[in-house]
């Protein structure tokens, strides 16, 4: 079990990754059109990249931020409930989040395929492969899916959610962080 444990965390901390290396990327495709913008030169095709490495810095990173409670929770109700019923809602909060978002990882996963099977590229001035972008979306909802089963199955045994278990004031996360 504990080797399922250090294999899920490593997973949800790749997808962590690779959402701040989108973001990166953002960083460096603003910088280099506002250096090519100085010499009278445009860049491309970085509007589009901007655009396809926001939705990869948005998604990759769920899987990460949710075990990690980063994510805003709205206890309305859980927060007023306690034992059995509590944990009830856990379970159907859970399944229906991830079905939710399994749902929603195998639709990008086959929009990616069909791209890829079509050859299709963005519209923009440079012809990007479009199952890229959409294969990292597809990855990103695929981690978060795992990650709520993660917590589900956890929750089915017993156990406590990862982000009860990170309840607490933003600003001491944030501590711990740095």
């Amino acid at each position: 079990m504990r080797a399922a444990r250090r294999v899920l965390d490593a997973l949800y901390l790749v997808g962590g990754a690779a959402g701040a290396a989108a973001l990166l990327a953002i960083a460096l495709t603003i910088a280099a059109q506002v250096i090519f913008r100085q010499f009278g030169k445009p860049l491309p095709g970085a509007d589009d990249f901007a655009g396809f490495m926001v939705a990869a810095s948005a998604l990759l990173p769920l899987a990460y931020a949710f075990r990690h409670g980063a994510h805003i929770r709205v206890d309305l109700i859980l927060g007023r409930l306690s034992g059995g019923p509590k944990r009830t809602m856990e379970v159907v909060s859970l399944a229906l989040a991830a079905t939710m978002a399994g749902f929603l990882a195998w639709s990008m996963a086959d929009l990616a395929s069909d791209s890829f099977a079509f050859d299709d590229v963005a519209q923009g001035t440079v012809p990007f492969k479009l199952w890229i972008p959409q294969a990292a979306i597809a990855v990103g909802c695929a981690l978060f899916a795992i990650a709520l089963i993660d917590d589900l199955v956890t929750v089915l045994a017993g156990g406590e959610p990862s982000y009860a278990r990170h309840a607490g004031s933003a600003l001491d996360r944030a501590a711990e962080e740095l």
